[in-house]
């Protein structure tokens, strides 16, 4: 596929044809993963790293895992992060 938007559309739709627990799985994981992205500028874990250290264990190549990061609302939909279970609580202990 040449178009990038045609690959992010092409990804959601496989992501919405996964088993409905699966796709929640990878959701969640994505979300966090995102997350992780975004304080790159600490951890100096940036789209591409995550995406070479994730895409082995889940046998997706690291571009197409990479993109599926960059562009997780669109993969996932609006209202990606409804169902999943909400972050813990801390309690300063």
């Amino acid at each position: 596929l040449d178009d990038r938007n045609e690959r992010v559309q092409r990804l959601a739709q496989l992501a919405s044809r996964l088993p409905p627990a699966n796709r929640t799985l990878l959701r969640v994981l994505c979300s966090h993963l995102v997350e992780v992205v975004q304080r790159s500028d600490i951890n100096k874990m940036t789209v591409r790293n995550v995406a070479i250290v994730f895409s082995p264990t889940l046998a997706v190549p690291a571009g197409v895992f990479g993109l599926m990061l960059a562009e997780f609302d669109a993969v996932f939909g609006e209202n990606s992060g409804a169902g999943a279970p909400a972050p813990p609580e801390k309690n300063g202990a």
